[in-house]
């Protein structure tokens, strides 16, 4: 008996000893495989550092973006013939890269019009019936921001390559589910090169407990061959050559006071001043030619109440000269080439109001009928002997609804009607009327946001 539990107790220790043994090499294998693993990531890194290369990563990567598709109705009395049109606005993809805690790389690339090339226009509004070329719109690919962002502190940020410029409310209200209306904000639009963005840098933060931000930047500036009775110096934003003339820079500063839970609400003021002339292809104007802005903003968006408005002034030195060296321009150049004013004025507002809160109050599919209106005359002021054409004197009042099928995604519709300062013509009689002409639009189309 005594010799059975001898050997049951010699097999348990040999047992137990063979146990400890293979979790002695299992652990030992699993220690050769750390260390072969950690050798072949250094060995790795060394590689690539000596090959001047960086490590891939995804997570440092980001993209979102947006895009608009509109459908447009036209009853105008300035152009009887206008043809109703389809439009793939635009698709506006974001890409970014976070190099590290404080630095990253931020991309805008822009398709209009459903893709690249040169098209023609058919201008009867300035052009009196002529096709146009249009090179630098329509049908076009092109990249809007590509810069380097340095954030050292939340008060001091630099931004350096090609930036957005900040001056008036719609850049800042950029993608579809900012506004109400199908395309970009009319009074703006109409006046402002949107979206404008320019090679350049800027500086920009925010203080007192993040209540107020700043912006201030330097960037390529306007060209004043593009200027016009219509669009004052919305043309004159340099698109037209491979690269800008830099003969002279832009400056802007806007400073806004943000207020509210919502994180969306602020006011804010914003100036711009430019020398336009010197940045014209030819030597054509010893004359300066400043460009000065100034513009005054507000928009609200918190319990159910979305609100925006802003009123916009600016002056053009020696806008005279400007319209008579204009006048003499090459057509080659694609420009109007039509008188300036020296001053123009614009106001706009829009406001809005969720009504599906009332039977679902936790939703984010709003339902927002809107109305909106904009007055702008880009011929305010005029010196020398410029005309003041009524014309360009115009007011419209728009009327629609937002149905957020989903929160990115957004089917809109309304309705505009816009006065021009010119008398109506009776086609028939070809008398004036003594009405004021009008040019009436119904849109709809989707918006989308990812």
């Amino acid at each position: 008996m005594k010799n059975i539990y001898l050997f049951l107790l010699l097999f348990a220790f040999a047992s137990h000893a063979q146990t400890q043994q293979e979790i002695d090499r299992q652990k030992l294998k699993e220690e050769i495989k750390k260390e072969l693993k950690e050798e072949l990531k250094a060995e790795v890194k060394k590689e690539i550092a000596n090959e001047n290369l960086s490590v891939f990563n995804w997570g440092k990567f980001d993209l979102n973006g947006y895009g608009v598709v509109n459908y447009y109705n036209y009853n105008y009395d300035t152009d009887r013939n206008l043809k109703d049109k389809l439009d793939a606005e635009r698709l506006n993809l974001y890409l970014g890269y976070q190099y590290n805690r404080w630095i990253r790389f931020q991309s805008e690339i822009e398709f209009e019009h459903n893709g690249t090339g040169s098209t023609l226009e058919l201008d009867t509004q300035e052009e009196f019936g002529e096709y146009e070329s249009e090179i630098e719109a329509g049908g076009e690919v092109k990249v809007e921001q590509a810069y380097i962002e340095f954030g050292i502190t939340p008060a001091f940020t630099i931004r350096a390559g090609r930036v957005k410029v900040m001056f008036g409310l719609a850049q800042s209200l950029d993608d579809p589910d900012d506004y109400f209306t199908t395309h970009r904000p009319e009074m703006e639009n109409e006046i402002l090169p949107l979206g404008w963005y320019e090679n350049g840098i800027e500086f920009s933060g925010n203080f007192y407990k993040n209540k107020f931000e700043y912006r201030f930047s330097i960037t390529g500036g306007l060209d004043a061959t593009g200027f016009s009775s219509r669009g004052w110096i919305k043309d004159g934003y340099q698109q037209r050559f491979e690269m800008a003339n830099a003969e002279s820079f832009a400056f802007m500063g806007r400073l806004d006071y943000k207020f509210g839970r919502s994180g969306k609400n602020y006011v804010g003021i914003a100036g711009y001043v430019n020398d336009a002339a010197a940045n014209r292809p030819k030597n054509d104007m010893k004359e300066t030619a400043y460009v000065k802005m100034g513009e005054v903003h507000v928009t609200y968006d918190q319990n159910y109440l979305r609100f925006n408005s802003i009123f916009l002034f600016g002056d053009l030195e020696n806008s005279d000269i400007v319209s008579r060296r204009n006048a003499s321009l090459s057509n080659t150049l694609g420009v109007k080439r039509t008188p300036v004013a020296k001053n123009m004025i614009g106001f706009s507002a829009e406001a809005g109001y969720d009504l599906r809160h009332f039977w679902e109050p936790k939703t984010r599919r709003y339902i927002y009928p809107f109305v909106r209106y904009d007055y702008y005359d880009t011929m305010r002021n005029v010196e020398g002997n410029v005309v003041d054409n009524p014309r360009w004197e115009r007011s419209s009042i728009t009327g629609g609804v937002n149905w957020y099928v989903l929160p990115q995604i957004i089917v809109k519709a309304q309705y505009s009607n816009r006065r021009l300062g010119s008398q109506n013509v009776n086609p028939s009689t070809l008398l004036f009327t003594g009405e004021r002409q009008k040019e009436n639009t119904f849109s709809t189309g989707i918006s989308y946001v990812f």
